[in-house]
């Protein structure tokens, strides 16, 4: 898919497996700009953006964003949990930082 490079100001093309490859050593963060507004099932939170980075390579944090503002609200997941919860081939852009 393709990811734009923040730091570097480039496109890259990276599979899934490469951007947590890229998150969990080397201290990048993945931001996914969704299609439209996502809730969580309880309907407590709201989100168009997630931004995904590593705590120490085996544990990550999701942080969300709605209409340009940042939320206070984070969930933290761990290596195997990214399998079903960060999906940024469902994404319209993904930015790498």
């Amino acid at each position: 898919m393709k990811v734009y490079d923040t730091v570097n100001k480039v496109d890259i093309e990276a599979t899934e497996e490469e951007l947590i490859k890229l998150m969990a050593p080397g201290g990048r963060q993945v931001d996914l700009y969704l299609e439209g507004k996502k809730t969580d099932e309880d309907g407590y939170l709201t989100w168009d953006v997630e931004h995904w980075s590593s705590i120490d390579g085996k544990r990550f944090i999701r942080c969300y964003s709605l209409e340009g503002r940042v939320l206070g609200e984070s969930t933290g997941h761990n290596i195997y949990d990214l399998r079903n919860d960060f999906k940024p081939e469902e994404a319209k852009e993904v930015k790498l930082s």
